[in-house]
């Protein structure tokens, strides 16, 4: 098959794609699989063989990453459900002492995104933001595009998040280092974007939604908590601000510091064996996990309240082991199936992308097209995302086309896993579900939203892959 026919093929496939989840509203996981499938058969491969091809991209891509994102969505429940999210607000609210209050809510997104789903967090952050913005006398729009830039920054850029992750096993980077740099450059990224666009992103004032506003406000004198207690999860006795960061801190910090301390060890040593086990991501998370779980303590009768709302079916009598063992774990799956299944789906359609032997041809091509080699990476995730409206399927497909060119490019893996998830922030559109949570919770109409999300996620795509290139120039992502 000529390379241009591989390309055409695949320029169909994504236009169906599109024409599936747009046009007809379908499913995102049903409409990879029809296009998937007769993709996957025009690409050479016999009906047989084709579903056995999805079939292995699935299983190969749920097998890596599936175990994390149910523990991850565990977390987030447990997150949501004790208002730990908060503290870990106030923190970054007090820390900025009242001046460009908007970074307080921002910052928490940053953190909060790296377990907990954009649209948990999204809804977490939104009543905050939302009395901030009045107390301050501060736009929605200045609110909503930090806080968006934020969490999308670690989404893309940070493991346990479905997408960076499951690329980052694809191509075979470093776990620990992807965090970190991930975290380092989102951060340098997330600023020097703050700087170029603040003044801009407050010229229109946008009120916040009036029900975030009627809430009443909960104001604790021994803490100094700035911020109103405005939804179920955020109610009296909320968890110390170092307890609600703990489980959100502890399973990247033991993957990120495994990393780098299991290198000078001796392989065969007890030292390695046990920084090797804690530092593996689904020991990590699960640790993660049973730290979240202790924010229960001296909550009990108001997480035993919480649940019996979000289940009725609990009953008066139910028991504390019956809201944390089931009622949370069986929430957190329900959360989690959908990002599991688009996850799974999307690496059977990069597998197949990945499998044809045309696509190792169009590699060629574009390595030696005379384009510096960084670019190739993020330039393919940022188109996809344009294209598919979806971070996590850009990241995947993104994969697909790139890991044939990885060895004609010169490029290493952490390079190509932080340059795709550079690409696949922006742009930031209409396709894309997320655009149309965020924007419902912060006020924006449609035009605004084009605004002040899709603009200023193109910019932070491209300041990211600056940073990113310069990262790579001097050395230090080999």
């Amino acid at each position: 098959m000529l390379p241009s026919t591989f390309l055409l093929i695949l320029i169909g496939a994504v236009a169906f794609l599109m024409l599936f989840i747009l046009k007809f509203k379908m499913n995102p996981v049903l409409a990879i699989l029809l296009v998937t499938l007769p993709m996957a058969i025009l690409l050479g491969n016999s009906p047989t063989k084709a579903i056995e091809a999805i079939n292995n991209g699935f299983g190969a891509t749920l097998s890596s990453i599936g175990i994390v994102i149910i523990l991850g969505s565990i977390i987030a429940v447990i997150v949501q459900d004790t208002g730990a999210a908060i503290p870990i607000a106030n923190f970054f609210v007090k820390l900025v002492h009242g001046k460009n209050v908007e970074l307080g809510p921002s910052m928490a997104g940053y953190i909060l995104s790296i377990p907990v789903f954009g649209d948990i967090t999204t809804l977490l952050l939104a009543p905050i933001a939302s009395n901030l913005a009045q107390k301050h006398k501060i736009s929605m729009a200045k609110m909503a595009v930090f806080i968006c830039i934020a969490l999308n920054i670690t989404h893309c850029l940070v493991p346990p998040t479905p997408g960076i992750l499951a690329i980052t096993l694809q191509i075979g980077a470093d776990l620990g280092k992807v965090i970190l740099f991930g975290t380092v450059i989102g951060l340098i990224g997330f600023f020097a974007v703050y700087f170029l666009l603040r003044n801009w992103a407050g010229k229109e004032m946008i009120q916040p939604i009036d029900e975030y506003l009627d809430a009443q406000e909960e104001m604790s004198s021994e803490s100094n908590r700035e911020i109103a207690a405005v939804s179920d999860a955020v109610i009296s006795n909320l968890p110390s601000t170092i307890h609600s960061f703990l489980p959100l801190f502890l399973p990247v910090v033991l993957i990120t510091v495994a990393s780098f301390i299991k290198v000078a060890l001796d392989p065969n040593s007890l030292s390695y064996t046990i920084i090797t086990f804690l530092g593996d991501r689904v020991v990590a998370l699960l640790l993660g996990v049973v730290a979240a779980m202790t924010l229960v303590i001296g909550r009990e009768e108001k997480v035993k309240h919480i649940a019996k709302r979000h289940n009725p079916k609990l009953g008066e009598n139910a028991s504390l082991l019956d809201c944390i063992f089931g009622e949370w774990v069986t929430r957190a799956l329900h959360m989690a199936v959908v990002p599991l299944l688009v996850t799974g789906m999307g690496g059977a359609f990069g597998k197949v992308l990945a499998a044809a032997p045309a696509a190792k041809d169009l590699a060629s091509i574009i390595a030696g097209s005379g384009i510096p080699a960084l670019v190739i990476p993020w330039l393919i995730a940022m188109v996809m995302m344009a294209c598919l409206g979806s971070m996590t399927m850009a990241q995947m497909t993104a994969t697909a086309l790139v890991l044939p060119l990885i060895p004609s490019l010169g490029l290493s893996p952490l390079a190509t896993v932080l340059a795709i998830g550079a690409g696949a922030i922006g742009p930031n559109h209409v396709n894309n579900s997320g655009f149309w949570v965020f924007s419902g919770f912060y006020n924006l109409n449609p035009k605004q939203a084009l605004k002040y999300i899709t603009f200023p996620s193109i910019v932070i795509s491209i300041v990211l892959f600056v940073i990113i290139f310069a990262f790579n120039s001097i050395g230090l992502l080999g």
